[in-house]
């Protein structure tokens, strides 16, 4: 079964946008179209607004210069943090979110019929430290302070994943502070903490700073299971099946936006440097600015199939294995759309 890639065909028919990470930030309900019921013969979906602090606030804003919004009634719902989408997707609130692998299994655990239907974000969960810090490892960090994201979402149970595979058990053998991600690093930047935990843009802008990356949750993930760590998927869309059941052609145009996004990012990655402000960094922080084409263009994958699904899987068995889940289901949380 090939890898899905935008086709050519199916350009002409975008439809969507879905805006990965959550937002950091309360809003109100924004309408991209004014509102009330989608016009006949337009898409309408309710999708996650990304604020700045996380790497998909950047899809709104190349979606609508690059027509990819065209045809389409879009319903932008702000969330609080990392988890809190999840949390809205299950509850009714958003027609699609973000979700990660292990998050869709355990809201399967208990009783949300979740699937993952596209590309999303690949893992860009990083580990730093304070530029005089004398930690060089995550290892070395064992019982110190470590400011994480919240522990119900996808960036801390990969986190929390790619420490078991080591053997270690992240909850007990850290002090950990998990939290919105601006409070982590509030705690960062005034010294309360040994380290954090911190999702891109974030963490390039602490870099750009003078705090040292010590690890990613991507090269921990490879160093106990000796695959890439750049093919660690932290998560992709998803719905509730009943949802993709009843809107399939809503669900592929969602998919297809998406990708739509990120194909511009991957051929021209200097407007992630353009789009600096949306990403919440000032002009001033010249040097995280510099560094934004390099170290997150490979965020944005561009292929949903077969080799996806290998390291989303991949995933859940060694959760399964360590605890974090209680089964690998029969039936796996993700789908190929091709297969519809």
């Amino acid at each position: 079964m090939p890898a899905h890639t935008l086709s050519t065909d199916r350009r002409t028919v975008l439809r969507a946008v879905l805006l990965g990470a959550a937002g950091l930030t309360a809003a109100p309900l924004l309408s991209a179209c004014g509102g009330g019921a989608a016009p006949a013969g337009r898409i309408s979906a309710r999708v996650e607004d990304s604020g700045a602090g996380t790497a998909s606030s950047v899809i709104r804003p190349i979606a609508e210069q690059n027509g990819l919004l065209d045809g389409l009634d879009l319903t932008y719902i702000a969330g609080t943090g990392p988890g809190d989408v999840q949390n809205k997707l299950l509850s009714g609130a958003l027609d699609a979110a973000s979700f990660g692998p292990l998050g869709a299994v355990v809201a399967g655990e208990a009783g949300s019929d979740v699937v993952l239907f596209s590309a999303n974000l690949t893992n860009h969960v990083r580990w730093l430290v304070p530029e005089n810090s004398p930690y060089r490892t995550p290892a070395d960090l064992r019982g110190r302070r470590v400011a994480t994201p919240p522990n119900n979402s996808d960036a801390f149970r990969s986190t929390q994943l790619a420490a078991a595979v080591n053997g270690t058990d992240l909850n007990v053998e850290y002090e950990l502070f998990p939290g919105a991600v601006l409070a982590g690093l509030a705690l960062f930047d005034r010294g309360d903490v040994d380290a954090i935990v911190t999702i891109e843009p974030n963490a390039t802008r602490l870099v750009g700073r003078g705090a040292r990356q010590i690890a990613t949750v991507g090269e921990e993930w490879s160093r106990g299971t000796g695959e890439d760590p750049a093919a660690l998927v932290l998560n992709g869309q998803g719905t509730v099946r009943s949802f993709l059941d009843e809107n399939p052609d809503t669900v592929r145009a969602v998919a297809d936006l998406r990708v739509g996004a990120h194909e511009v990012i991957r051929e021209r990655p200097e407007i992630l440097a353009e789009l600096h402000e949306v990403y919440g960094i000032p002009a001033e922080e010249r040097a995280a600015i510099e560094l934004l084409p390099e170290r997150m263009r490979d965020v944005y994958p561009v292929e949903w199939g077969p080799a996806v699904f290998a390291n989303l899987q991949r995933q859940v068995e060694v959760a399964q294995q360590v605890g974090l889940v209680t089964a690998v289901p029969e039936q796996l949380p993700w789908i190929d759309l091709e297969t519809l």
